[in-house]
């Protein structure tokens, strides 16, 4: 879904970054319903089993050529967690939680299906500054 997303939306997006694209595409498509683009799009086939690390100001095209190129290293697909999608950006502060046990990052990191971690990095590691 990831892929089609970026291909759909591919003319409007270009070299933007993860920000516009919430701003601009996410948050105006799910407005009506204000649920998270991953319930809104549908639901995956599966559970996730990685979990996604990234930073917003890195180009969603980058994100998405490093989850394909993640993804080439096994033989099944499996569903990637990415905050950006998987996160109901209406609800942000509910999504956090008030203690990190209750955030959605904690939860899918702590899931019993999730197999690991994804670190996307861009040249300056910016998902490691925060």
């Amino acid at each position: 879904q990831l892929h089609t997303f970026l291909d759909f939306f591919q003319n409007y997006i270009g070299s933007r970054t993860t920000y516009y694209v919430v701003h601009n595409i996410i948050l105006p498509l799910t407005e009506p319903y204000k649920l998270s683009y991953a319930e809104v799009a549908g639901p995956s086939q599966s559970q996730s089993r990685w979990f996604v690390s990234h930073y917003w100001g890195t180009p969603l095209a980058h994100l998405v050529a490093s989850v394909e190129r993640h993804a080439q290293d096994f033989p099944e697909k499996h569903p990637y967690w990415i905050c950006t999608f998987s996160n109901n950006q209406w609800a942000v502060s509910e999504e956090l939680g008030e203690t990190y046990h209750e955030s959605s990052f904690y939860q899918a990191l702590r899931s019993c299906g999730t197999l690991g971690t994804v670190m996307v990095f861009d040249e300056e590691a910016m998902p490691l500054t925060r």
